[in-house]
């Protein structure tokens, strides 16, 4: 999911010319405040609020959106999320109840979506310590892949019918078509379409079903999607109301200030359509900051192992090279903590920042040993 362009029409003002921390009704060109904004998205059945996965700024403005609405409607709020499929809406229920720890959430995370939690730490923190129900809409595998037409002839897996899917939009269509012609070595436009439609469609059916089911009567529903999925109305949104015609509100945080050659962020490299459609309701300038200064590695390729993780690799100048591991050591333990999986590995390497220190406890030719690692930046894992 691409982040969201910068030069959509808006009838009194450039959007190119804002500056971080300006919030615009899309639709008038007026500038608002946060509260007014939010005065005005409160009593929505749905708020949308977009995002690009990888921007910690977007990922603050739904933080900041979420807790003046919990706020607003105390009781009643509901998230949904894009990242975790449906089929994991038992773990989504025992992480907002608070009966899950991190861990073994992230573990399910990183299975339905990728390795970036730490951008989403803080909402879903707040979404425990409040114990907000939060709603995994992903699809299905087994759609997925009867879409893409490799479902195997005796899956019988999650026999849920497909939702309808809606191909005949035709701005939908112009714009993912303006984004499938920068996928290189792409050319069956009508899979490629299909496969992104069944994304929107699956979600719209999930936020059909819970909002006329008894659970989510009367609530307020708040979806965290990547911004594709939700500007213009014609992914998401518009499929809903399709279903059932009820309030909603569109906000898409949107860089206006990418770090030095990360320009291609703002989607500036596809040619987009002009289309007839407002973007949204509101339009939340930001500036665009990843994580990667942050992130640390150890510097090792490694694989599973009888009793524990094997590591066959050392990245040259890494802090796995420096602390002085070998390929071929058993790695037991990180920090007192047992190290069984890779997961396992990568979870704990993903709790240190650069100049963190960690034991790790190897065996080494059959002899255990506790080696010294200070964290830093580069590597493999």
């Amino acid at each position: 999911c691409a982040g969201p362009r910068t030069n959509w029409p808006s009838p009194y003002k450039t959007i190119g010319s804002l500056e971080k921390g300006d919030i615009v009704h899309l639709p008038t060109g007026v500038a608002v405040t946060k509260e007014e904004m939010v005065n005005m998205i409160s009593d929505a059945t749905i708020v949308y609020v977009g995002e690009s996965h990888d921007n910690v700024n977007a990922h603050q403005v739904q933080l900041e959106i979420l807790k003046a609405l919990v706020e607003r409607n105390p009781g009643r709020v509901t998230v949904g999320m894009e990242m975790l499929k449906q089929s994991s809406q038992d773990i989504a229920d025992q992480w907002s109840s608070g009966q899950l720890d991190e861990k073994d959430f992230v573990r399910r995370w990183v299975d339905d979506w990728t390795n970036d939690f730490a951008y989403y730490r803080d909402i879903l923190q707040h979404i425990r310590a409040h114990q907000i129900p939060l709603l995994a809409l992903r699809a299905p595998d087994a759609w997925m892949e009867e879409v893409k037409g490799t479902t195997p002839a005796d899956d019988t897996s999650e026999s849920v019918p497909l939702p309808e899917l809606d191909t005949e939009d035709p701005y939908h269509r112009s714009q993912i078509e303006a984004i499938f012609q920068k996928h290189p070595g792409s050319n069956d436009f009508e899979s490629f379409y299909r496969v992104q439609v069944l994304w929107d469609e699956s979600m719209a059916a999930r936020i059909y079903e819970y909002l006329t089911s008894a659970a989510g009567h009367g609530r307020q529903l708040v979806v965290f999607a990547g911004s594709q999925h939700i500007e213009h109305g014609f992914g998401i949104p518009r499929r809903v109301f399709k279903r059932i015609p009820v309030s909603y509100r569109i906000v898409l945080p949107v860089a206006v200030e990418p770090p030095r050659g990360k320009e291609h962020k703002l989607m500036r490299g596809v040619s987009q359509p002009e289309l007839p459609l407002p973007a949204g309701d509101f339009l939340w300038a930001v500036g665009y900051e990843d994580l990667e200064d942050e992130r640390v590695y150890l510097g090792v390729m490694v694989q599973p192992a009888e009793e524990g993780i094997q590591i066959i690799g050392i990245s040259s100048g890494s802090a796995a090279e420096d602390a002085g591991l070998e390929k071929d050591d058993l790695i037991k333990a990180f920090d007192s903590e047992p190290v069984e999986t890779t997961f396992d590995l990568t979870y704990l390497i993903g709790l240190k920042k650069p100049g963190d220190n960690a034991t790790l406890e190897i065996v080494r030719n059959e002899e255990p040993l506790s080696i010294e690692v200070t964290f830093k930046k580069g590597g493999f894992h």
